[in-house]
């Protein structure tokens, strides 16, 4: 009976350890695409303070957008310090404010 009880263990203890070789995959794909929304918003702030006044608006936009999408990830991931976020990537007063804004649809003719 005791040689059932150690087979037992040995397949919960490999199905656990199976769980966790997943969830470190999946914290580690999470983890490179948050990577890679941060270094797009990095682009994108940097092409907003690049751009002259006839461009503005539409970087302004496109950072604005950026930005709303990096935070919804990382609040999605389970990091929910905003306020951080915004010194660390020194986000302007003026893209915080169009974060979230729907931008109308041209309409199909």
């Amino acid at each position: 009976m005791s040689d059932l009880l150690l087979r037992l263990d040995w397949k919960t203890a490999r199905k656990q350890a199976d769980l966790d070789l997943l969830e470190q995959e999946l914290q580690a794909e999470r983890a490179s695409a948050l990577g890679g929304a941060g270094r797009k918003l990095e682009r994108a702030l940097a092409e907003l303070s690049a751009s002259d006044t006839e461009n503005r608006a539409q970087s302004l936009d496109r950072a604005a957008r950026i930005a709303w999408e990096f935070m919804v990830m990382r609040e999605s991931s389970g990091l929910r310090d905003w306020p951080r976020v915004i010194r660390i990537y020194q986000i302007p007063a003026d893209v915080q404010k169009r974060m979230g804004v729907a931008q109308p649809r041209p309409h199909p003719d």
